[in-house]
């Protein structure tokens, strides 16, 4: 049953490192090209380019997958609302990156990995941008966890190593250091969100919170570095999103379910220390970012209130169009319809027939919808510091609700 379900990805991303032979790599790959939109002349930027987990990931895990049979997003029902078969995306459709694509009237970024498996790759491929996210990266490199007992299950492109690839590609894209420097004066980058698998994982593997706590300086510094490695590079633009309350995910809620009352938020359901957690991090984040500012005046860096806009969602869910529950659209079993065991992308799994009316897609990612409104709250200003509305003036390629 694998090779038909994952010519639904080649339909996406042509060479999406399903790693049968260099004949259907090569196929994957002029396709992949074949389908991204032309691109249409940006008012603001001229490029995006794109760091971070599978909150961001457009293909890049499958592709570097030495067995995707193991890859839940590799499969239906992934992708049906918008693409209508995998593209390797952790959502029924678009990503909050591709509606910030959309919005610039940039093409949707191919995955690095699907850009880099091509020799013979120019720099006209990639010039919209170039996504290098990975479903499951860490912020920080994986040795640093394992000197404390903790083992990252899904992959070891921490961040950076997405910047290292970014650094692999420049020359193609925009010539000597030089050059490298004025074209990139017109991208945008995102770098994140990041810190979730950092905290998650060593909280699944026994740490408390008191010692995961202890990660956050360390991952924020492996932000600033990352931050501070772009600008080198001639970066001018930088967007950092903080973390999503991953206390209201529909995983979290099930692992670390408690008996007592006091552990949830009253209003919203969600798990308060691990909200808090991320209140912790982003708090940080926000400090470090200042100082960044400070020590670079030429350079602005946007700060992307993913947590609120997130929580404005679970707060008044009806508000916006969605039902009152944390439960997984897609997924089976208990009160949040989330089984670690058989999850979305399992054959046995389907998900609800109108997914647009809810904000959790799988137990650990939202809906195309729910990220469409986070999405719009970011571009129209209201949660990015400086608002990012105030650097460029673009007009929407999409509306709000459509």
């Amino acid at each position: 049953m694998l090779l038909p379900r994952i010519s639904h990805m080649a339909q996406a991303y042509p060479n999406c490192g399903v790693k049968f032979n260099s004949a259907i790599s090569t196929l994957f790959l002029l396709f992949l090209f074949l389908i991204i939109p032309s691109r249409i002349t940006a008012e603001c930027y001229t490029s995006i380019f794109a760091f971070g987990d599978s909150l961001t990931d457009v293909g890049n895990r499958v592709i570097l997958s030495d067995d995707p049979s193991n890859l839940h997003m590799a499969y239906p029902p992934y992708g049906e609302t918008f693409f209508h078969y995998p593209t390797g995306r952790c959502s029924d459709g678009r990503l909050i990156i591709d509606f910030i694509a959309e919005y610039y009237g940039l093409p949707y970024m191919p995955p690095s990995a699907a850009v880099m498996m091509n020799g013979s790759i120019n720099g006209s491929d990639i010039e919209g941008g170039v996504n290098f996210a990975v479903a499951g990266a860490a912020t920080v490199d994986s040795a640093f966890y394992e000197e404390r007992g903790i083992n990252n299950p899904n992959t070891n492109n921490s961040l950076r190593v997405q910047v290292g690839w970014l650094k692999e590609l420049l020359p193609v894209f925009c010539g000597t250091p030089s050059e490298c420097k004025e074209r990139l004066k017109s991208s945008l980058f995102v770098v994140g969100p990041f810190g979730s698998n950092d905290y998650r994982n060593g909280l699944s593997q026994g740490k408390d919170i008191d010692e995961t706590r202890s990660y956050v300086p360390i991952v924020i510094g492996a932000i600033s570095d990352a931050i501070n490695d772009l600008i080198e590079l001639g970066a001018k633009t930088i967007m950092v999103p903080n973390t999503s309350p991953d206390g209201c995910l529909a995983s979290v809620l099930t692992d670390f379910e408690s008996s007592n009352k006091v552990d949830y938020d009253r209003d919203t359901g969600c798990l308060n220390w691990m909200n808090e957690l991320d209140d912790y991090h982003n708090q940080h984040l926000q400090q470090q970012l200042d100082t960044i500012r400070y020590r670079n005046p030429g350079v602005d860096i946007i700060y992307a209130d993913f947590y609120n806009i997130s929580m404005e969602l679970y707060h008044y869910p009806e508000k916006h169009g969605f039902v009152r529950s944390l439960a997984s659209c897609c997924g089976v079993g208990g009160k949040y319809k989330f089984n670690d065991e058989v999850r979305c992308g399992d054959i046995e799994v389907k998900s609800c027939p109108e997914p647009w009316i809810h904000i959790e897609w799988d137990g650990f990612h939202m809906t195309e919808r729910a990220n469409k409104l986070v999405s719009m709250a970011l571009l129209d200003g209201t949660r990015t510091s400086p608002p990012i509305n105030t650097l460029c003036v673009s007009s929407p390629k999409f509306t709000y609700y459509s």
